[in-house]
């Protein structure tokens, strides 16, 4: 039993849902009220590391290697970019974002208030 449970706590979660969306790691693909909101691959990279991670101060560097990877030169520029086009996508006001918080000189806070 203590071996089941060990397993079943190691199995990572394969869906997330807050404020209204659903990101499904397994379809790859973001719903609201049933409709596929549109993700670039980074978009969604950038999603699910930040759900994965949520509560959790994440740097621009440490998102860059997380989502962008190793082999592609990149700046955090490209970070911000890509949080700004995600924030129109998910919040309801991107200038008063919910979700994803700007955590100044550092990177970014995703923030769940369900």
């Amino acid at each position: 039993m203590n071996a089941f449970l060990r397993r079943k706590r190691k199995e990572e979660i394969r869906q997330f849902k807050f404020g209204g969306l659903v990101l499904n790691l397994d379809s790859r693909q973001l719903l609201r009220g049933g409709k596929q909101i549109e993700l670039t691959p980074k978009e969604f990279g950038l999603l699910a590391l930040f759900l994965k991670r949520s509560g959790c101060a994440l740097t621009r560097e440490e998102i860059l290697k997380q989502v962008w990877g190793y082999d592609i030169l990149v700046t955090t520029r490209s970070v911000d970019r890509c949080v700004t086009t995600l924030r129109n996508k998910i919040e309801r006001n991107s200038q008063d974002p919910v979700f994803i918080k700007t955590i100044r000189d550092v990177g970014y806070r995703f923030e769940n208030p369900d």
